[in-house]
Parts: structure tokens; C-alpha cells; sequence
């Protein structure tokens, strides 16, 4: 590794921090004013060619269907074998549209992919309406024909009107 790359790597490592311990200060202080549920559950999902389209089980009231329309090229990161990428994420259930912004890591070589999903208040509907907090999704490539990854859930929504 180049002393370019390290100081490369090194300022991804802190900016990440820096997000991560925000997020959490911000998720404690919504925690006390919210009706905040632990998410978990499990992410399958295909892309169809125009979409990648999921279900999503074991998860309570999120339950449902998912759409993901990416927004961004993938990037290259100091990793050869890592992209990121963006998209706009929606969960579909029988209590509304739980609607956020997808930030991707994935890794060509070994098809593992984790992504963090911060999800939108304002364009959330139904009992999603007003609702913050951050999902997290980690999981693996399964299939390439078609394209399918299946995902772990974890996270948080806090919810505004309960």
C-alpha cells in the first residue's frame, strides 16, 4: 500500500466515525421522544433489469415489498474490488410507504454488500408518515441469473405518531 492509498483509507476510516457516532447521538435523542422499534428481519431482493425489486419477511411492520431505483454510478473506493453507489429506497406495506436513501457498499469479488438507509420523514406515508431512523442491511450475492442478494436487518424506526 502507497502512502497516497493509506492517507486515502485513513480519512474514509474517520469520516465514517465521525457519521456513525452523529447517527447514534442523533438516534438516542430521537429514542426518548419516539415510539422507536428495533428493526430486523430478513431482504430478498432481484433485480429485474429496469428496478430491483424485494420482499421483505420476518420484520414485523415492515413486512412488504421493496423498490430500489439507484441514482449514482458505482464509485471506486482505495479497495480494487469495492464500489459505492446510491438509491432511493421503498418499503411498501399494509401501514404505508417507508420511504429512504440507500448508501451501498459492495464487493465484486466476494458479493457481500452492506448498506445503510436513512430513512425520509417528509415522503414517508401512512403510519411512516414523520418517521426517522437508520436501517442497516448486510448480506451476500446468491444467485447472478437473476441478479439476487439476500439481506440481514437491523436498525431502527421511530415512529412519529404512536
Amino acid at each position: 500500500m502507497n502512502a497516497e492509498t493509506g492517507v486515502r483509507m485513513t480519512l474514509v476510516a474517520v469520516v465514517l466515525t465521525f457519521c456513525l457516532l452523529t447517527l447514534e447521538q442523533s438516534a438516542s435523542a430521537e429514542s426518548r421522544d419516539r415510539d422507536c422499534k428495533q428493526a430486523k428481519g430478513k431482504l430478498i431482493d432481484v433485480n429485474s433489469g429496469n428496478a430491483v425489486l424485494g420482499t421483505i419477511t420476518n420484520a414485523g411492520i415492515l413486512n412488504g415489498t421493496t423498490e430500489t431505483i439507484f441514482n449514482s454510478p458505482g464509485f471506486p473506493t482505495p479497495d480494487p474490488t469495492v464500489v459505492t453507489f446510491t438509491g432511493n429506497f421503498t418499503i411498501t406495506t399494509l401501514h404505508g410507504q417507508l420511504k429512504a436513501s440507500n448508501v451501498y457498499l459492495y464487493d465484486l469479488a466476494t458479493g457481500h454488500v452492506t448498506v445503510m438507509s436513512r430513512i425520509h420523514p417528509d415522503t414517508s406515508t401512512g403510519r411512516f408518515a414523520g418517521a426517522t431512523g437508520v436501517l442497516f442491511f448486510s448480506g451476500k450475492t446468491i444467485s447472478t441469473n437473476p441478479f439476487t442478494v439476500q439481506t440481514d436487518i437491523a436498525g431502527e424506526v421511530c415512529l412519529a405518531n404512536e
